[in-house]
């Protein structure tokens, strides 16, 4: 266990909880984490946690608030051109290369029981990769601009997570390697994912779109 001087200094406390925290999601994922594990790991009191974030819902915001901006980073890393084909492949392997090296941290972000959607930062913050995606996915149908508010648009973005949340847990929980008998799951993401996303999000001609 880390020591009490490693991990916390006077007046960071809050920061080393939520570091804690964070660890204990990705090392074990969702049944590693609790309050009293976070405060042994930054080594203070089992009664911070609480003192400072309430409940463990509470901290656990705080550490998908972090997943969020870190799948949004993956997402600004798998970069932006002016080839919309290419774009929407690019941004759908870095959203599953996340799941796969945050698995953890993937699964806490939509468990709406151990988050509060309602903190005012969550919708900023959870909204930002979501549109990033959904964007993609518009200019692949060549829409230059996306309305939620109008049905159409939300369906096509609706669909198009939809089709990317799944293929994620699918490929998270070794199920999408069995589809291709001379895949090992380890290297689907490397090998067969991309080809995948190929048949997916094909390249077509102005008169079949």
């Amino acid at each position: 266990m880390p020591s009490k001087k490693s991990k916390y200094h006077h007046g960071d406390l809050r920061a080393a909880l939520i570091q804690a925290a964070d660890e204990l999601i990705a090392e074990g994922g969702i049944e590693t984490f609790s309050l009293r594990a976070a405060a042994q790991r930054a080594g203070v009191s089992p009664a911070a946690p609480a003192h400072h974030f309430g409940s463990a819902r509470g901290l656990l915001t705080e550490v998908a608030l972090l997943a969020y901006e870190r799948v949004d980073r993956y997402l600004e890393e798998a970069g932006h051109s002016d080839d919309p084909v290419a774009d929407v492949r690019a941004l759908s392997l870095a959203f599953i290369t996340f799941t796969l090296d945050h698995p953890g941290h993937f699964r806490l972000m939509f468990r709406h029981d151990l988050v509060n959607r309602d903190d005012p930062r969550f919708s900023k913050t959870s909204r930002k990769p979501g549109m990033r995606l959904g964007l993609a996915v518009a200019a692949y149908r060549r829409k230059a601009e996306v309305d939620l508010d109008h049905f159409e648009d939300a369906a096509d973005v609706l669909c198009g997570m939809a089709t990317l949340h799944g293929l994620a847990h699918l490929v998270l929980e070794e199920k999408a390697a069995h589809f291709f008998a001379d895949e090992i799951a380890k290297d689907f993401v490397n090998k067969g994912l991309p080809r995948v996303l190929e048949h997916l999000y094909p390249r077509q001609d102005a008169n079949s779109m």
